[in-house]
């Protein structure tokens, strides 16, 4: 009984800091993510291109923006700082941080900080249950569909939410792993603040 206890304890405290990462679909089903699906909101595109960089630089990868021009992490960034946010619409805490984000991107925009939102959603038609949540939750921000290949590039994503400050000169300073509260992530963004 008592150590019933202790896992159920155990497993609640887990819960309610992070979640486990799904295991890896095959790369036929991820495949199919590539392509958007009809009514796809404007701010969600699937990873085009990534490459590992040195050091602690974020890596280079790009997406397809709301018009249809390839973008780049170093476009977004354009010399201000970025809060990078790896989650899944599976996942209750990163459901949780999503008002926060969305309250953020918002006030920190216009003061050199943005918001990505990079989603790990990998099971059957991910670009529409990925477009499907970000419509009925208020993400203006962009949302990248992970295919696997910027977690590598990130060094591993072995829990979600987690979150990465990348300063102007595309460094990463900071890396969060679980559910963060509003003012933490507000205080990584400050020291991202150009």
């Amino acid at each position: 009984m008592k150590y019933t206890l202790i896992l159920v304890s155990s497993l609640l405290i887990l819960a309610a800091a992070g979640c486990e990462k799904k295991a890896d679909q095959s790369s036929a089903q991820n495949a199919s993510a590539t392509v958007p699906a009809a009514g796809a909101a404007k701010n969600v595109s699937t990873v085009a291109t990534v490459e590992k960089r040195a050091d602690q630089k974020v890596p280079l990868f790009s997406w397809t923006d709301e018009t249809g021009k390839k973008v780049t992490i170093d476009e977004f960034a354009q010399g201000g700082g970025v809060l990078i946010n790896f989650w899944a619409t599976w996942c209750g805490p990163c459901r949780k941080e999503i008002p926060d984000l969305v309250s953020l991107d918002e006030e920190y925009r216009t003061k050199g900080v943005k918001v990505l939102g990079i989603s790990v959603d990998r099971d059957g038609d991910a670009v529409a249950t990925v477009t499907e949540f970000v419509n009925g939750s208020g993400m203006k921000y962009p949302v990248v569909i992970d295919n696997g290949e910027l977690e590598k590039a990130f060094g591993g994503i072995r829990g979600i939410p987690t979150t990465f400050f990348v300063d102007k000169n595309g460094t990463i300073t900071q890396r969060m792993i679980g559910l963060q509260s509003r003012a933490t992530f507000a205080q990584g963004m400050e020291k991202v603040k150009p």
